[in-house]
C-alpha cells in the first residue's frame, strides 16, 4: 500500500505541472480577462477587416504597454499610452483625438488594457468617443494571426514577449508569413 501511494504522489508530482501549463493558453487568457474585465471586445479579425476600409480613419489605437515594449513593435498607426495613465491625464493629451472615433485599446495579451477601457470608458465617451473596446486578446493575437506589426514604419517579426512566461504564448515567425492579404 505504501508503495502504490508513493507512486501515486510521484505521478501526481509530475502529472499536475503538465496539467497546469496545457491549461496555459492564449484562448484560456482571453476568457479569463473578459470575464474579470468586462468591457466592449473587438478581435482583431473585425479590426484588421475595419482599418482596411475607408473607414479605417475612425478608428485610433492605443498601444497600452510600456514604451520598451512598444518600440519593439506595434499595430499600425498605434498610440503610445502609459499603463498607469490617469484618466484626466489621458483626457488632457487625448480629448480633440478621440471625438468622434471608436478607440481600441491593446497590450500584450488584453489585461492591461481592458483595465485601462475600464477606467477610460466613461470620460472618452463624454469627450465625444463613438465607443471604447479592449482588441481581445491584444497584440500577441494579432501577431500569431498573421497580421504585420511595425517598428517604426518598417514591418517586423517580433513582438516584446513581456517575459518568459507570457512569452509562450507567442508564436514564432519570419516576415515572409505574414501575407499581404493581411496587411491593413
Amino acid at each position: 500500500m505504501k508503495i502504490f501511494l508513493l507512486i501515486l504522489a510521484v505521478a501526481l508530482i509530475l502529472l499536475v505541472p503538465t496539467l497546469l501549463y496545457s491549461q496555459f493558453t492564449l484562448k484560456n487568457v482571453e476568457k479569463r480577462i473578459a470575464k474579470e474585465h468586462p468591457v466592449g471586445e473587438i478581435t482583431v479579425d473585425e479590426l484588421n477587416g475595419r482599418l482596411s476600409t475607408a473607414d479605417s480613419s475612425n478608428y485610433c489605437i492605443f498601444d497600452v504597454r510600456e514604451v520598451n515594449e512598444y518600440h519593439v513593435s506595434h499595430l499600425p498607426g498605434a498610440i503610445q499610452v502609459d499603463p498607469s495613465i490617469s484618466v484626466d491625464t489621458f483626457m488632457e493629451n487625448f480629448a480633440a483625438d478621440v471625438k468622434g472615433k471608436h478607440l481600441v485599446f491593446y497590450c500584450s495579451v488584453g489585461k492591461r488594457s481592458a483595465i485601462l477601457t475600464e477606467r477610460l470608458d466613461e470620460a472618452a465617451k463624454q469627450a465625444g468617443a463613438v465607443s471604447s473596446v479592449n482588441l481581445r486578446g491584444s497584440i500577441f493575437r494579432w501577431y500569431n494571426s498573421g497580421y504585420p506589426v511595425y517598428r517604426d514604419s518598417s514591418e517586423v517579426s517580433e513582438v516584446h514577449p513581456y517575459d518568459s512566461k507570457w512569452g509562450r504564448l507567442l508564436e514564432k515567425r519570419s516576415l515572409s508569413d505574414s501575407t499581404s492579404a493581411k496587411q491593413p
